[in-house]
């Protein structure tokens, strides 16, 4: 299995397990440690000047280049970084689990590394997605915006196995439960909190006072089926319901990687949203 495959696959397969639907937030439970170590030296890149900040959080397991076109456009006019999270690409790994949590316990780390203290803006793809979103009901006062690209929907993926019969989605998460165990530890640690990640999110709805704007791709896929489309087609305009500070804009030029194949687009509406900030 190329690793190509894998990462076009990664955002259908964040939830293994997905027996328990009406989940509560008593019935979520986090272990293992919290990260406490704030001299991690994280794998960082800074580009460029100016306000306000731009942070750049990737998806499962992707590393920080991913980011380079769209940080190089933008930086022309703003102070931008993106980073390697731990135990992704050239940051180090770490024992302790990759809760929400932590996940946004070490983007803080990384925003108090910088001195950053005006506004920032957070970029955030896939499960990146997730960390901004809570990260910015963690630190509302920090955050003047969520830019998200192709966020993952804390339901989207429970309700794609619940459409399949039991044997062919009981197949398919084996499949690639097993793919990760041979993959690097820090993408598998990651992986490994997926699900327990998508129930923690639910308790968390889409904030109505800061500029949201989402790229959202519909492109056909052996994954991303008529069905599946509608699906999350419908769950990502649930996101914007009584929320006109949430725009949508969607392609079908793309698939879940838009910041890769549609770069000049994302650079398009992502300057576009900055300069309306102001």
């Amino acid at each position: 299995m190329s690793k190509l495959s894998l990462l076009l696959f990664i955002p259908f397969i964040a939830c293994m397990n997905t027996n328990n639907k009406n989940a509560q937030a008593d019935d979520i439970k986090t272990k293992g440690k919290i990260e406490t170590d704030k001299t991690v030296a994280f794998n960082t890149l800074i580009k460029g000047t100016g306000s306000p900040t731009i942070i750049f959080e990737s998806g499962l397991g992707t590393p920080l280049n991913n980011w380079e076109s769209i940080q190089t456009s933008i930086s022309k006019n703003y102070k931008t970084i993106a980073y390697d999270r731990r135990g992704i690409g050239q940051s180090p790994a770490t024992d302790n689990p990759r809760t929400i949590e932590n996940l946004v316990k070490d983007l803080d780390i990384l925003i108090s590394q910088n001195n950053i203290d005006g506004p920032i803006i957070l970029v955030g793809h896939s499960l990146g997605g997730h960390i901004v979103r809570k990260y910015q009901q963690s630190f509302p006062s920090k955050v003047a915006g969520l830019f998200l690209i192709d966020p993952t929907n804390e339901y989207i993926y429970e309700e794609v196995f619940n459409h399949m019969s039991p044997e062919s989605a009981d197949s398919m998460k084996t499949a690639w439960d097993t793919s990760y165990k041979k993959g690097t530890i820090g993408v598998f640690n990651e992986w490994k909190e997926a699900y327990n990640i998508d129930q923690i999110m639910r308790m968390y709805p889409l904030p109505t006072d800061i500029p949201i704007t989402i790229l959202a791709s519909y492109q056909a896929s052996t994954f991303l089926t008529k069905q599946n489309a509608k699906i999350k087609e419908k769950q990502f305009s649930d996101w914007k319901k009584n929320k006109p500070n949430v725009k949508i804009l969607n392609t079908t030029n793309s698939g879940h990687y838009i910041h890769l194949g549609e770069p000049e687009w994302v650079i398009t509406e992502l300057e576009a949203y900055l300069k309306n900030l102001k």
